[in-house]
């Protein structure tokens, strides 16, 4: 069992009691809320029934540009979620995560996180010939490559606020942390399905990536950490390496160019590596890491606990 840190124990303070089928319908609903604007704007005869999904989307902009637009379109849905947990949960900054001191110490750290695991797949694939890897850094424009960086911080934080700071407080407030960390990552699988090349071994590496995202909120009591892991991730893939991030169009903005070839367990097939078996045994070292991490963390919070009702 692990203890309530100071976020939920603040959640339980502060939270009006709503349903949370609706709560988390909504916001579902918020996240689709760019790309219907998006593929309003840029797909003619959408109003008249067209299906705005990604791949219809992807067909009437270039690779570049699609991404972008979806990054940046995650700027409405985070106003959107922060109001909605102020207004309607009646929740503050000290439950959603955002109080910390340590700001840009956590999201440092989280980057390195981040990082590493990206990379630590990104060598299997060299090492096992799954992927031919060329050189691109010179064709890369350094101002689009930091548009592409801003536009993955405000996405991995967009998600990291829906899923970590509203979504997994809100369940720890009345059912505990355990509960509340299997059901964001269900959450944040699920938000996936739609995306092409999308399958089982996908839904449980997204999964497992909401456990450590969630275990790193639960550790740093800051939405900063798993924010910065999780943009991290994403660029590092992306925009260092060369790979496509969950069925996305691969962007051409990449320091390193990465075709995958070799076997669709291994490379992850059209979804790319986070639907790859060398992306599952790197997540399950990482959240059983974590786990122990989150132990002490609770161990922690107890002692305070004690402490504070003395």
């Amino acid at each position: 069992m692990f203890e309530d840190n100071l976020s939920i124990r603040e959640t339980k303070k502060v939270q009006k009691n709503r349903n949370a089928v609706l709560v988390t319908i909504f916001l579902l609903f918020i996240v689709t809320l760019p790309q219907i604007l998006l593929g309003v704007i840029v797909i003619p005869g959408v109003l008249q029934g067209v299906r705005p999904g990604p791949e219809e989307i992807a067909k009437h902009m270039s690779a570049d540009a699609y991404i972008l637009s979806v990054l940046y379109g995650t700027i409405l849905a985070s106003i959107l979620f922060y109001l909605f947990a102020r207004k309607y949960l009646n929740r503050n900054n000290a439950s959603l995560g955002l109080k910390s001191n340590d700001k840009l110490k956590n999201y440092i750290k989280g980057a390195i996180i981040g990082l590493i695991m990206m990379t630590s797949v990104f060598l299997q694939l060299k090492i096992y010939d799954q992927a031919q890897i060329s050189l691109n850094y010179k064709n890369v424009s350094p101002a689009i490559f930091f548009v592409f960086l801003i536009g993955w911080m405000l996405q991995g934080f967009s998600e990291e606020l829906m899923c970590r700071s509203i979504l997994m407080n809100y369940f720890a407030a009345y059912n505990g942390v355990k509960s509340a960390i299997i059901s964001n990552s269900l959450i944040f699988a699920i938000m996936h399905i739609g995306n092409p090349g999308f399958g089982l071994l996908a839904f449980i590496n997204l999964f497992l990536m909401g456990v450590i995202f969630s275990l790193l909120f639960y550790i740093s009591d800051d939405i900063f950490m798993p924010a910065a892991a999780h943009t991290f991730w994403n660029f590092s893939q992306a925009n260092i390496y060369g790979i496509s991030v969950s069925g996305l169009s691969q962007t051409s903005t990449n320091l390193i160019k990465s075709k995958l070839v070799g076997n669709s367990y291994l490379t992850g097939g059209v979804f790319g590596v986070e639907a790859s078996f060398l992306t599952l045994w790197i997540e399950v070292m990482v959240v059983i890491i974590f786990i122990n991490a989150a132990k002490k963390k609770s161990k922690e919070e107890a002692s305070k606990f004690a402490l504070e009702n003395n």
